[in-house]
C-alpha cells in the first residue's frame, strides 16, 4: 500500500502571463500524494500556463463571482500560496455554477451552468494532465471530445462502413446513462439514511420507504421513480452537468 508522504517546505509562485511580476508565498503543507504525483503534474507552471491560455482563448462569462477572464492573472498572482496549498492537500471547493438559460430557435430554453474563471482554469489544467493519460485507452472508433477526432471524421469513417457494406448501427444514450450511473453512487452514498434522504428531497413517505428497503441494488434503483424525482436532471444541470444533447 502506497503511504502518504510530507511533502518538504518548498515555495509557491505563479505568474501566468510570460514576463509578469511573480508573488511569492512560503508554506509547509501536508500533501497526500501517490505514485504518479498526479495533482503536482497539474500544478507545473507551463502546464498552467498552457490552461491559462485556453481560458483566454475560450473567453466565455463571469461565474457567480463575477471575476472575468481579463481579472484571472492578477487575482491567481495575488492568491495562488493558498489556492495551491489547497489543491495539493485535497481541501479546495469549487464555487457553484451560475446558471443561465439560452433560448432555443425551436422555444423553450436551454440551461447552461457557468464555472468561475478560476475554476474553469484548474479543470483545464487537470484536463490536459488527464487527458494524455486516458485518450490513449480510449477506442480507436471513438470521435468525441477528444483532441485531434471531430464529428466529421466520424461522418467519414460511418461512409466508408456504408461503402464496406455494413447495415446495423447500434445506438446509446450516454447521456441517460451517466445521470443512472450518478443516482446509483448517491444512494451507495446515502447508506442506511437512504430514506431519510429521499424525504428530503420531496419523495413521499410509501414512496421513499418502499424505495429505500428494495431489496434490488443500486443500478436497478438508481431508474425506480423514487430515484427519478429526488435526482431529478435539473439536480444534475445545477451541479454543472451540461445537457449532451439538444432538447
Amino acid at each position: 500500500m502506497m503511504r502518504p508522504h510530507t511533502a518538504p517546505e518548498k515555495q509557491h509562485s505563479l505568474s501566468l502571463e510570460t514576463g509578469g511580476e511573480v508573488v511569492a508565498g512560503s508554506g509547509r503543507e501536508d500533501t497526500p500524494v501517490v505514485h504518479d504525483r498526479l495533482m503536482e503534474r497539474v500544478l507545473e507552471r507551463d502546464n498552467l500556463r498552457r490552461a491559462f491560455r485556453q481560458v483566454k482563448r475560450n473567453k466565455g462569462s463571469a461565474g457567480i463571482d463575477g471575476m472575468t477572464v481579463d481579472d484571472l492573472s492578477a487575482f491567481v498572482q495575488q492568491h495562488w500560496s493558498r489556492i495551491g496549498a489547497q489543491l495539493l492537500a485535497g481541501t479546495y471547493r469549487p464555487q457553484p455554477v451560475r446558471q443561465v438559460e439560452i433560448p432555443k430557435p425551436k422555444g423553450g430554453v436551454r440551461k447552461l451552468g457557468i464555472p468561475t474563471v478560476l475554476d474553469r482554469l484548474i479543470q483545464q489544467a487537470l484536463l490536459q494532465v488527464l487527458q494524455a493519460e486516458w485518450d490513449r485507452s480510449f477506442s480507436h472508433s471513438s470521435y468525441g471530445f477528444r483532441p485531434g477526432r471531430s464529428a466529421h471524421q466520424a461522418i467519414h469513417q460511418a461512409q466508408r462502413y456504408i461503402n464496406k457494406g455494413y447495415r446495423w448501427t447500434v445506438g446509446m444514450d450516454l447521456e441517460k446513462w451517466v445521470r443512472r450511473k450518478l443516482r446509483c453512487y448517491h444512494l451507495k452514498q446515502w447508506g442506511r439514511s437512504g430514506y431519510r434522504q429521499l424525504r428530503k428531497r420531496g419523495v413521499s413517505v410509501r414512496l421513499a420507504w418502499n424505495t429505500a428497503k428494495s431489496a434490488h441494488g443500486p443500478w436497478r434503483l438508481s431508474q425506480s421513480p423514487g430515484l427519478r424525482q429526488a435526482l431529478p436532471r435539473q439536480y444534475f444541470a445545477s451541479l454543472g452537468l451540461p445537457d449532451l444533447v439538444e432538447r
